[in-house]
């Protein structure tokens, strides 16, 4: 038993899993000024009880640390909350009632930009959702909505799976300047012609990046800063409905998210801890020298902020496709339902990026994919230039990989973040035929654990409960066979809690104050609805969490 001398300001009552270096369990936690006070039986931390301290029974409940989501993507989250939903449109017909509600509630002239058809959060395979197995085309929309520019947009690949559709009706086009003449940069966008040569309304994105939307649709509504902020603040209640107390958005943020999120800090409203990672606007290697000596003083080394948000360093990409080089650079500033601005950058760019800010002293994150035997050597050889450990460089989304990749993670002290939900469950299919072996180092939570790497895994935000993603990694199973890509790849839940709590902490320099229910710490705990080590298998899609504390404060399931 942990004690301390003075008296709490609650008492919680249940099984707690305090997540620290000693895996200590125990009947009860005591919460005092924001902070955990102590751990142990229900009869010792009850002599902490003050005239004021309330106490709280959880019977048959699990208290975490909160979960620590380190790829969260809650502005993303936020920005599909300001757009009306299509949800529950099974034909044409109900997606046009939708658009003629819309109408009227809409002055003649003003866009209708809804949110994609299909079914939250992924909308996959969207048009098999309606009836007639296709989204409505131009003349369907004017007759709805005749007055009003219309465009129903396509989802993320990355939300969901390619293809992806979209449609407009005849005012949206015209408006976009879209006519039979007009071609996208890129073959994986493809616009849709009629027998005479004229445009459908509809829309399909082929790949991942959605370059739809900056490539031909300079007049589709962007996201404002108050609507990213707005959004923001209701993703907030999502986040902490499912226990998430912290965040960390490696992919990058652009200046006005990263601005929603300061004004959010400033009027107390940001009750989920935050760390961000600038996202650059460069166009060559010599703005992007510029940018990092003279316009980023506050981005260098552990950054600026606090307790409740701090941003420090930069998103650098590896790799991508070029047409997305080609089409954002259109327009840097538009980011769409991301908030970053997208990169494609060869590895010999990305390499001379991350010398320059070695040579400036900005820690850098990179998404890696299935590209870590690529990625992995340049690190290695960064690593004898820079002190890239010690800085806490990260590499996040590691998909594939090989135990030699692992090995040279571990050498050079990089941390790496996970999304097992994605590359196991969501986008396994180009993983299935790789022999078992391979499959184990898929998503390679088990070997870079047992490693000592630095791992923590993140939610992407489809979905964004960060239990789904504790199912992902102990079954490992994918999601059109149910076929378990690689078994000896699993983690127990108690490795999987870790790295979906403490582990997390380490990316934003925290380990100590952040992560455990130990004293000390600070007072973020996610009650779950249930023995959450002793629930296997599917069943923990089941377990729901029951209330979130966020600095000794409830933000979920109870009123204070």
């Amino acid at each position: 038993m942990q004690t301390a001398a003075r008296r709490a300001d609650e008492i919680l009552v249940g099984n707690v899993l305090a997540l620290d270096d000693a895996g200590t369990r125990a009947e009860a936690v005591a919460v005092a000024a924001g902070r955990i006070l102590a751990t142990g039986s229900r009869q010792a931390m009850l002599e902490l009880k003050g005239p004021a301290t309330a106490v709280r029974d959880f019977p048959g409940c699990t208290l975490i640390p909160g979960f620590n989501d380190t790829h969260a993507h809650m502005d993303a989250f936020g920005a599909r909350l300001m757009r009306p939903t299509l949800e529950g449109c099974g034909s044409i017909a109900e997606v046009l009632a939708k658009i003629r509600d819309l109408a009227k509630d809409t002055p003649k002239g003003q866009w209708i930009a809804t949110m994609p058809v299909g079914v939250a959060p992924y909308y996959f395979d969207a048009p098999t959702t309606l009836a007639e197995g296709r989204l409505p085309n131009r003349q369907e929309l004017d007759s709805a909505a005749p007055d009003h520019p219309v465009y129903i947009p396509s989802p993320g690949g990355y939300w969901g799976e390619p293809p992806c559709h979209a449609a407009m009706n005849s005012l949206a086009l015209q408006k976009n300047g879209i006519d039979r003449h007009t071609r996208a940069t890129s073959p994986s966008t493809v616009i849709e012609f009629d027998a005479q040569g004229e445009p459908t309304g509809n829309f399909v994105e082929k790949s991942y990046v959605n370059l739809l939307e900056p490539d031909l649709l300079p007049a589709v509504p962007r996201f404002s800063y108050q609507q990213r902020r707005d959004g923001i603040r209701k993703a907030i209640a999502h986040y902490h409905a499912v226990g998430t107390t912290s965040i960390y958005e490696g992919h990058g943020s652009a200046p006005d998210v990263i601005a929603a999120y300061r004004e959010l800090r400033e009027q107390g409203e940001l009750t989920v801890r935050t760390s961000l990672v600038a996202s650059p606007r460069w166009r060559s290697l010599e703005e992007a020298e510029s940018d990092m000596r003279d316009g980023m003083p506050l981005l260098k080394g552990r950054g600026f902020g606090d307790e409740w948000l701090r941003v420090a360093g930069v998103f650098i990409a590896h790799g991508g496709d070029p047409n997305v080089q080609k089409v954002q650079i259109k327009d840097l500033r538009y980011v769409s339902w991301s908030g970053f601005t997208q990169q494609a950058n060869t590895t010999s760019e990305y390499e001379a990026l991350c010398r320059l800010a070695g040579r400036y002293n900005l820690r850098v994150n990179t998404i890696v994919s299935d590209k870590l035997a690529v990625v992995a050597p340049v690190i290695a050889r960064l690593a004898k230039e820079f002190p890239i450990a010690e800085r806490r460089w990260v590499l996040e989304h590691v998909s594939r990989a090989t135990p030699e990749d692992l090995r040279i993670l571990r050498a050079t002290g990089v941390p790496v973040t996970l999304i097992p939900g994605q590359y196991i469950w969501k986008h396994a299919t180009p993983f299935m035929k790789l022999p078992t072996e391979e499959q184990d180092c898929l998503s390679p939570a088990k070997a870079l654990y047992e490693l000592g790497v630095r791992v923590s895994a993140g939610t992407d935000a489809v979905p964004c409960n960060p239990l789904f993603c504790l199912w992902s990694m102990t079954t490992r199973k994918e999601r059109h066979t149910g076929q378990v890509l690689g078994p000896g790849g699993r983690v127990s839940n108690e490795v999987a809690l870790r790295l979906l709590t403490r582990e997390g902490a380490y990316l934003s320099f925290e380990e100590n104050v952040k992560g455990q229910l130990a004293p000390g710490h600070f007072a973020d705990i996610a009650v779950l609805g249930g023995d959450v080590l002793a629930t296997t298998g599917d069943a923990l899609l089941d377990l729901r969490c029951r209330a979130t504390m966020a600095g000794g404060r409830w933000v979920h399931g109870i009123r204070a």
